[in-house]
């Protein structure tokens, strides 16, 4: 059961993603993934994606106004993850977050982050 704890350590995914944050930008939010995090920022979403096979891990970061679609998967009864997926123009992405986690107030977030984006571009 301490693997699924270890996914949801908040401190140690902050720590982790102050590297890839710019001059300026704040850290929101994180939350765990199956394998690793997620984060929320002032301007953008950040997440490690990482393999079960191999050592090897992806830092994707996409600003809110480039995100066309979220999808949350719920009532999911005997999973281990609640599934949310981010598309954007040219891909699709699915983050598996851990169940217990916050799933409805990350998509919620986002959504709100998303929308903000979308409004100040019009103008």
């Amino acid at each position: 059961m301490t693997f699924w704890k270890n996914a949801d350590n908040r401190n140690d995914h902050r720590e982790k993603v102050e590297e890839f944050l710019l001059p300026g930008e704040r850290l929101l939010q994180t939350y765990g993934l199956l394998i690793d995090f997620v984060a929320l920022t002032d301007q953008r979403i950040i997440f490690v994606g990482r393999s079960f096979v191999s050592k090897s891990s992806e830092v994707v970061s996409i600003p809110y106004q480039k995100i066309e679609e979220v999808a949350l998967l719920k009532d999911r009864r005997i999973a281990i993850t609640n599934p949310v997926r981010i598309s954007t123009r040219s891909r699709s992405h699915q983050l598996n977050l851990v169940k217990g986690s916050d799933s409805l107030g990350f998509y919620n977030q986002l959504v709100k982050h998303m929308l903000n984006a979308s409004s100040r571009s019009e103008f």
